[in-house]
């Protein structure tokens, strides 16, 4: 298993390092792109590189056009460090962005040191257009609403996997001994991705019982994995020298891989993909409510979702009847196949226990 440069593993539940960069950055090296900071004007960070940019040039630019609001966009480094500096930041009654997007774990971590605005859904009029599980309701209320999601799909190397598979079930098939990279973090989807094949879904993992049985058939995925990852770069390298034959891995940064040269097909197995996201939350430091609700119901409607498809390349997290996108355009970065979500509940109340035995059954 590999770390980063400092010694910290990063977590799968963290992720857009490759594509979406700014993993080295600190909070403090954040500066808007734009001037200003009046009333009229909202700090928003987002996950660097193409898709911070591809945002700021095509998604910002249409909601500022139709609420007058101007967007200053932040590069957001990924990883722990961030939220740390933020909470300390947002005690300290900072706000260094008044909107940030937060994956479930580290939403439940600001959740518990009290860093998030709870929301008040009356003005978010789209709130509606959003499936209910990309919506994050704490004790209190709302905290998160989803900005983008991201697949984790099944790939293989058809030089060497000719017959490209349709099932979850082929990593646990003898016949690929010693074949695949496989997503190692403690609390990583592959327990989603066992949870939906073998035992109907993700809820066995609500309870530490159900969440040992889970382990128990992953240890038989033990002799079929050469690699167990945790930074997606990782992987990459591994698939580009044809180190593994295939595995779990982000499947749009398999797609930027593949147009590169990379022989690879990305599968969406009959179980689903993962689709794990992010979620648009706001510090409490941060005074600009009404703002921060307009952007949050413009990212909602139809027309922001269909820019974020066709211009950033993420999946639209919205329901697809209320798009226009065409099937190549919806093809392209999502699938009809219902996808299986993660199990944020368990991360939230058994994290350290997934994570530990999960540590445990790989090193034994």
């Amino acid at each position: 298993m590999d770390a980063d440069q400092d010694g910290r593993r990063p977590s799968l539940l963290n992720r857009r390092g490759l594509l979406m960069g700014a993993a080295g950055l600190s909070l403090a090296a954040c500066s808007p792109k734009a001037s200003g900071g009046g009333a009229d004007t909202l700090k928003v960070s987002s996950y660097g590189g193409n898709f911070e940019e591809a945002m700021s040039k095509y998604v910002y630019p249409v909601f500022e056009k139709a609420s007058g609001i101007k967007v200053e966009s932040i590069p957001q480094p990924a990883g722990l460090q961030f939220l740390l500096q933020l909470i300390e930041a947002n005690k300290a009654g900072i706000a260094p962005m008044d909107l940030c997007i937060s994956t479930a774990v580290d939403i439940n971590r600001g959740r518990n040191a009290g860093l998030w605005r709870i929301r008040d859904a009356k003005p978010l009029t789209n709130l509606g257009n959003l499936p209910a599980q990309y919506v994050s309701t704490g004790p209190k209320g709302i905290d998160g609403v989803g900005a983008l999601g991201w697949f984790l799909a099944l790939v293989v190397n058809p030089d060497q996997i000719k017959t490209a598979p349709t099932s979850w079930t082929t990593l646990w098939d003898p016949a690929y001994r010693d074949a695949w990279g496989l997503a190692g973090a403690g609390t990583s989807p592959i327990f989603d991705i066992a949870a939906a094949t073998y035992f109907g879904g993700g809820e066995i993992l609500n309870t530490e019982a159900g969440i040992l049985q889970v382990i128990a058939k992953l240890a038989e995925l033990k002799p079929n994995t050469k690699l167990w990852w945790d930074s997606e770069g990782t992987m990459q390298t591994a698939l580009e020298n044809g180190e593994v034959k295939g595995g779990v891995y982000f499947a749009d940064v398999a797609a930027t891989l593949k147009a590169s040269g990379t022989p690879l097909s990305i599968i969406f197995p009959k179980e689903g993909a993962v689709i794990d996201f992010g979620c648009w939350c706001q510090p409490m430091a941060s005074t600009k409510v009404a703002q921060a609700d307009a952007f949050i119901n413009f990212m909602c409607t139809p027309e922001a979702q269909q820019l974020i498809a066709r211009k950033v390349n993420a999946p639209p997290l919205i329901k697809r009847e209320l798009m226009d996108l065409t099937d190549a355009e919806f093809n392209k970065v999502s699938s009809d196949i219902p996808p299986i979500t993660i199990n944020t509940k368990a991360r939230a109340e058994h994290l350290d226990f997934m994570a530990t035995n999960f540590t445990k059954m790989i090193s034994s």
